[in-house]
């Protein structure tokens, strides 16, 4: 009985270190101080459209397979909504909010490889949004790992 307790012991304990050092790993490394800097300004752009509080967008971007890129991403979308926001004069919270989830939709659109090099066929919005991130993505975006996905 006591054999069958310690093995039990040890193999919760194999387990828990395993899932810590996959957690470790996983976590590819801490942001710059200039890169927090950046995830700051996207968060003013953003303000209370952005339910996220800065730890918890730190963190997602350090458990990141690609920081750099999720980081150039969270900008374009930020700038992108911001510049939307100006434009068309979009004011109350619900209509923000409801702007910003078209942004981060078609910034998925974009992800999984929708829309290259033109814009289909789809709403004035959706276009001014592409165009906007875009804009605001860097020019190697779609060449770079961690940008495109594939079903």
């Amino acid at each position: 009985m006591c054999f069958t307790k310690v093995f039990s012991f040890l193999a919760v304990l194999m387990l828990f270190t395993t899932a810590v050092h996959a957690q470790e790993n996983y976590r590819s490394r801490h942001l710059t101080d200039q890169e927090l800097q950046r995830v700051k300004i996207v968060k003013e752009l953003l303000g209370s459209v952005d339910k996220k509080t800065l730890r918890q967008t730190v963190d997602e971007l350090e458990r990141a397979r690609h920081p750099q890129v999720n980081l150039e991403m969270k900008e374009a979308m930020a700038k992108a909504y911001t510049d939307i926001v100006r434009e068309i004069d979009v004011e109350g919270q619900k209509k923000k909010e409801w702007l910003y989830s078209m942004v981060c939709l078609n910034m998925a659109y974009l992800q999984f490889g929708g829309s290259q090099g033109n814009y289909g066929s789809t709403t004035e919005l959706n276009r001014l949004i592409r165009q906007k991130l875009k804009e605001y993505l860097p020019s190697d975006v779609l060449d770079r790992s961690g940008f495109l996905h594939s079903l």
